[in-house]
């Protein structure tokens, strides 16, 4: 037979594995609405916002299984990663080819000057 648990000490582990979760949660949650802000910047043609150099991510240890309450938002903040991933990509190919086009414009041979005389 197993030994019989005390239910207040579970209470301690409980509350840190959803506190754990929830930290988590919302790091990627702010990870995310900052790419969707600078893609929504540079979509506006607006400078993006200055951002201090990302840090590595360095992923949660041990956490277990997610809250049963969790799931729902989990599984939004899932559709948002993507969405967000998606549009990254898009926003990579599309400065690429920009680029691309860019480097085959030729710089004028000399620089036009335009005189403005009454006729």
């Amino acid at each position: 037979m197993s030994p019989a648990r005390n239910p207040a000490e579970s209470q301690p582990v409980e509350a840190h594995w959803r506190e754990a979760w929830t930290s988590a949660l919302h790091a990627v949650e702010v990870d995310v609405a900052a790419a969707e802000t600078l893609l929504d910047r540079l979509h506006a043609g607006d400078e993006p916002p200055e951002q201090p150099p990302a840090s590595e991510w360095i992923a949660p240890a041990l956490l277990g299984h997610i809250p049963a309450e969790f799931a729902d938002r989990a599984r939004l903040l899932l559709q948002r990663q993507v969405e967000v991933s998606e549009r990254l990509a898009s926003a990579m190919v599309q400065a690429r080819s920009q680029q691309r086009a860019l480097t085959m414009l030729e710089p004028p041979e000399r620089r036009p000057v335009f005189v403005d005389t009454a006729v």
